[in-house]
């Protein structure tokens, strides 16, 4: 059996030596290291040329075979040896300026020169203009032969796209950082040793393979770091490479080209894989984020299929940052905005995101029922995510299920899509007998969730509607959390267990709240009594405030909830 890829450890000078060349897929993503990364990378070179590590490992590089046996596509590794191939630049650039001050002329020519031939490239015969050893995507090749090779300001640095800047920056910040190191010392002789020993330094793990599944095969096995924007990658170029095969000045070709970017732009580039495997398990078996290439590929084959992608992705691109983004004008067409972003703010304070493939799914397939289910589905989700704290994956596989079904048309009626949703919903008796328990802090996000929660069982029990956003009204602690002895003493010498229980708090007016303070209890109730909030006014009737009080309060709390949040 032929092994799927070979690899080997290289140094810099390795990698680009023996007439190699390099290419970066026309359609992989631009330049994008920032300074925080040359900075990085900086470092570790100083450290090798100051003897304070022999050798530093850059991590793997995956490279793909082409016809010609020293041509390889870089898979993964572009923005090292982008960024390195900048370094080197700089370094020719200082020896320039040994040059125009008169400083070892021939020398420095030659050293030139020998930099550029092993590391480079060499200069056409005809044209004198570098055949590069490293071609870089469709978006910053030209910028990077015709500028950074020849040594040119930009016409206009303003006018540059995002990624020209960095790599520009990025060349000018080496330079400058290479003529700072060496200060009054600088020399062709020891700029020359400088580099050679520091690419010398530089160590990669090389893996080539033959062909992008491969390659996708390869980032699987070894985990690779930035596999998510490696697969986003990967699947851009195949889908591109299809539609390429129509020719790249077709109009079809164009028209993908601009519907990826929106896309991109909608969801964002890191997001994308998130996106893509949501958008998939709305119409299919979950889909594992490692094998999200293998499963398109395996589905999409000619240029049609690729070109009907896009569009759709486009399309759900929409609906999922409005799911994520309850106030997006996207819900301004339907006729229950109010209550859907209500739903989907209540799920954002959550964190849940298993619902998404379901609600892409209801959304296209059965929109008239979208309100409907995103209340069952919040309900589920509090008495599941927040007070159960279940596993989140069963939680998956249930709405993939359902979703499915909804794409396939095979639920009939809403009463069916409920039924199918009760395998994920806790029964009253387990959740009542969470909740009479139930610890939530209240700092960071949780703060607002104990609002939420305490906001919805106040409006139950008042019928009002106040929202769990209002300023006006703060989480009281009962049991203040900067107690002292004597209340303490009244919770056995054991506060700290009891002062962020769902029991311990009620909603009070921010004014009553800060002259409450850490009073008694007994003083605390005259206020309480004034509030117009009925947890604090009506439900704490008790002598005393104390572990056994505490528990009845919130046992009450927990039978409240239980029709709150109800299916």
């Amino acid at each position: 059996m032929k092994n799927i890829f070979d690899t080997k450890t290289v140094t810099f000078q390795e990698l680009l030596g023996n007439g190699k060349k390099y290419i970066i897929p026309e359609f992989q993503r631009d330049f994008s290291w920032t300074e925080e990364n040359w900075e990085d990378l900086w470092q570790d070179i100083k450290d090798i040329y100051e003897d304070k590590e022999p050798q530093h490992y850059m991590g793997t590089i995956v490279l793909q075979n082409t016809e010609s046996k020293k041509t390889f596509i870089v898979v993964d590794g572009q923005q090292r040896i982008t960024t390195l191939s900048l370094f080197i630049i700089s370094v020719a650039n200082n020896l320039r300026d040994l040059i125009e001050n008169n400083i070892d002329i021939e020398d420095n020519k030659e050293r030139i020169k020998k930099v550029f031939e092993t590391y480079i490239g060499e200069k056409s015969i005809s044209d004198l203009y570098y055949k590069s050893k490293l071609t870089l995507n469709e978006n910053n090749d030209s910028f990077y032969q015709s500028r950074i090779l020849e040594y040119k300001e930009p016409v206009n640095y303003a006018k540059l796209r995002d990624s020209e800047k960095l790599i520009y920056n990025a060349f000018k910040y080496y330079y400058k950082k290479i003529k700072e190191y060496f200060l009054s010392s600088i020399s062709g002789k020891i700029l020359g040793e400088f580099i050679e020993k520091t690419l010398d330094g530089l160590v990669f793990i090389q893996i080539t393979v033959d062909d992008d599944i491969s390659a996708y095969t390869v980032f699987e096995t070894l985990n690779a770091r930035g596999v998510e924007l490696t697969t986003t990658d990967l699947l851009k170029n195949y889908l591109f490479a299809l539609v390429a095969s129509l020719g790249k000045t077709g109009s079809e070709f164009k028209i993908l080209k601009e519907n990826w970017q929106k896309i991109v732009d909608i969801v964002g580039l890191k997001k994308f894989p998130v996106f893509l495997r949501l958008y998939l398990n709305s119409k299919q078996n979950i889909v594992r984020k490692e094998r999200l290439f293998k499963e398109i590929k395996k589905d999409i084959k000619q240029p049609k299929d690729a070109i009907e992608l896009i569009e759709i992705l486009q399309e759900t691109a929409y609906l999922y940052t409005a799911i994520l983004n309850p106030t997006d004008e996207y819900w301004n067409e339907y006729s229950h905005q109010k209550e859907i972003r209500k739903s989907l703010e209540e799920l954002k304070l959550f964190g849940v995101t298993q619902p998404i493939p379901l609600i892409i799914s209801i959304s296209k397939y059965k929109r008239d029922w979208l309100p409907k289910i995103l209340h069952l589905v919040v309900n589920i989700s509090f008495r599941y995510n927040v007070i159960g704290k279940l596993n989140p994956n069963l939680m998956e596989i249930v709405y993939n299920k359902i979703a499915i079904k909804i794409t396939k048309n095979n639920i009939e009626n809403f009463g069916q899509l409920k039924s199918e949703l009760n395998e994920i919903y806790i029964d009253d008796e387990t959740f009542v007998n969470i909740f009479k328990l139930k610890i939530i802090p209240t700092s960071g996000k949780n703060k607002s969730v104990v609002k939420y929660i305490l906001t919805k069982i106040e409006n139950q029990i008042s019928n009002q509607d106040y929202s769990y956003n209002d300023s006006n009204f703060t989480i009281e602690h009962i049991l203040p959390e900067n107690f002292d002895e004597k209340w303490n003493d009244k919770f056995s010498n054991e506060a700290e267990k009891y002062v962020y229980r769902l029991g311990n708090y009620i909603l009070l007016e921010e004014r009553k709240n800060k002259e409450v303070g850490n009073k008694s209890f007994e003083e605390k109730v005259s206020v309480y009594r004034k509030s117009r909030y009925k947890l604090a006014k009506n439900e704490l009737n008790y002598d005393d405030w104390n572990i056994a009080n505490l528990n009845k309060f919130q046992s009450k709390l927990a039978k409240y909830a239980k029709a709150v949040w109800k299916i």
